[in-house]
């Protein structure tokens, strides 16, 4: 946050938590604080289930931003020691030990630091990890038997109840009776083709995979990562960007198996999906990635949040029944304040600190316009000699202006994605129609850039119906409402209980609102529709009736900030 806008308060409370973090780190650089005070015997002894070198690559990243933000180093340098040391411990010499992650993260925290510094050991390390994972003999399986004599002479009775519990969640989450694939290690990674185990842990590795790819020139990685994606976007993912379906493990299950009551689609997995996009999205220049990018922003990400911002989703349902979730051991559907693991609201505080990464990059050192989001850009420095600002009205309406504010007068390049809810974007320049041509879904615009000339993008913001493929069973027969870019739904408060029950017209025709929930200006969408009604046997050779209903839409964002109801996105259609 502090690199967009200078905070003292909050430059004061960063500075006290860098001096807490160094007060006690151990003087061979080692830094962990449960290991430290609870088990210093047994360090990277239970790499699998303890997280040491997963809470070692947040901390890598942090010291990487904080370095970059004012080039003040003893974050970093205090971190680089803790690398020092865990290069030290990892690696295939005789009296070193063969492991890895048993939670990927440091894979891509080791990338970040390489690109700052230059130094290969960042990126050695990280090599290291990644080709070392599901190598034969298997460390986990070692480690497991290890694990046991180590269990033994621990006395967890002597810890604080909450460490207790804590230790017990953890091992009952990320351990119990789970396979060598919940942690990605059923193979070596660059022999993996398909999304398998704990989403997160999955897409932190396929992000680093990437990186490595980039940065090794390593074709091999890059295409195992193109069909590692294409398994996800193609048949693991929901229409909202969540990934990883299963409520047990966390985990992404099978092909298709997209179910709506029961989705985890946790937030953090989704982010992590956004880091593997934007990363594939450095090596080639391809507007799919982009596009997934913007699905995710908008839909998973901003529901993920309340309004107030106080609130917080773990996991991302597409529909809500309160009383089904009653019964089936999972979170309700309401946003709470607080989580006992707390990943998922910093990960997108994260995010959205780092959202200017995202709205534009450069493909042959030409610009590349990626998200239609209000901001300034000053590469006036580089080839083309630019600095822009767009003028946005995302999410809520279909245009966008980029004003040329300087140039060097070159002829070269802008390339804009076309979204792929309207293949239909339409251009003026200086008002004047403007036909482009397009590579790799990007309108290419070439031509002499001079200081005031400006872009019009326009954009079909209709209401459009998405249907999902035959193979998801939940969703046969079903559709769901998008304006734009962005998903809407059925909430209970607006249309009653019995959502199920809708069936929705294929042509429907829907009408706009202008309205509020929680004080934030939406746009509504209403429509005819019928609903099922039967009489009240529970079985019965009677068909059902229909029964004319209006239905209104919200945005799926803005879902649960009414209190709890019911929520469809799915809905029955005729």
């Amino acid at each position: 946050m502090l690199n967009h806008q200078k905070d003292d308060k909050l430059i004061e409370i960063t500075e006290n938590i860098i001096d807490k973090i160094i007060n006690n780190q151990e003087e061979d650089g080692y830094l962990n604080s449960y290991f430290s005070f609870y088990e210093p015997q047994n360090k990277f002894t239970n790499l699998r289930v303890r997280h040491e070198l997963y809470c070692a690559g947040h901390l890598l990243e942090s010291a990487v931003e904080h370095k970059k933000l004012n080039g003040e180093s003893r974050f970093f340098d205090a971190m680089e020691k803790y690398v020092d040391h865990i290069i030290s411990i990892f690696g295939k010499n005789p009296d070193q030990k063969r492991g890895y992650p048993g939670h990927q993260e440091i894979e891509l925290a080791l990338v970040k630091a390489y690109e700052l510094t230059g130094n290969d050991k960042y990126l050695k390390l990280s090599n290291y990890f990644i080709e070392e994972r599901g190598t034969l003999p298997h460390y986990y399986d070692e480690e497991t038997r290890k694990l046991k004599e180590v269990e033994e002479k621990i006395d967890y009775s002597k810890f604080p109840s909450e460490v207790r519990d804590f230790i017990r969640w953890q091992d009952n989450n990320h351990n119990s009776g789970k396979k060598h694939d919940y942690v990605q290690a059923h193979d070596v990674p660059r022999k993996q083709y398909t999304a398998e185990g704990h989403s997160v842990r999955a897409l932190y590795m396929f992000t680093a995979m990437a990186d490595l790819a980039r940065l090794n020139n390593d074709s091999d990685m890059l295409n195992t990562c193109k069909k590692l994606w294409r398994n996800i976007v193609d048949k693991r993912m929901y229409v909202h960007s969540g990934v990883g379906s299963a409520h047990h493990g966390e985990r992404f299950s099978f092909d298709y198996d997209l179910t709506n009551d029961m989705a985890y689609a946790e937030t953090c997995a989704t982010i992590a999906l956004i880091y593997f996009a934007e990363r594939l999205s450095r090596i080639e220049l391809n507007s799919e990635y982009s596009d997934i990018i913007e699905n995710s922003i908008y839909n998973l990400i901003l529901a993920s949040t309340s309004i107030d911002g106080k609130g917080f989703f773990y996991d991302n349902y597409l529909e809500c029944n309160p009383g089904f979730l009653q019964f089936q051991n999972r979170r309700h559907g309401i946003r709470d304040e607080y989580h006992t693991c707390s990943c998922c609201p910093p990960n997108v505080l994260r995010l959205m600190a780092s959202l200017d990464i995202y709205i534009y990059s450069s493909y042959k050192d030409q610009l590349v316009v990626n998200q239609f989001i209000s901001s300034e850009l000053d590469i006036s420095n580089n080839i083309q000699g630019l600095k822009i600002k767009q003028i946005s009205k995302f999410p809520c309406e279909g245009n966008s202006i980029i004003e040329i504010l300087e140039s060097n007068d070159s002829n070269s390049s802008i390339f804009i994605r076309i979204p792929k809810w309207d293949k239909n974007m339409k251009v003026l320049i200086n008002n004047e129609q403007f036909k482009y041509s397009v590579a790799n879904g990007f309108a290419e615009i070439n031509r002499k850039w001079k200081k005031e000339d400006k872009i019009e993008l326009s954009f079909d913001f209709s209401p459009k119906l998405l249907r999902s493929n035959s193979n998801v069973r939940y969703n046969i027969r079903k559709a769901c409402l998008f304006r734009g870019p962005i998903l809407y739904c059925l909430e209970g408060v607006d249309n009653g209980d019995k959502l199920n029950q809708i069936i929705l017209n294929s042509d429907s025709k829907f009408e706009q609102k202008n309205e509020k929930i929680a004080d934030l200006d939406i746009i509504s969408l209403s429509t005819k529709a019928s609903r099922i009604q039967s009489n009240d046997d529970l079985y019965s050779e009677e068909k059902p009736r229909l029964k004319e209903s209006e239905i209104k839409f919200i945005p799926y964002y803005t879902w649960s900030n009414r209190g709890e109801n019911e929520m469809l996105v799915w809905i029955n259609e005729k």
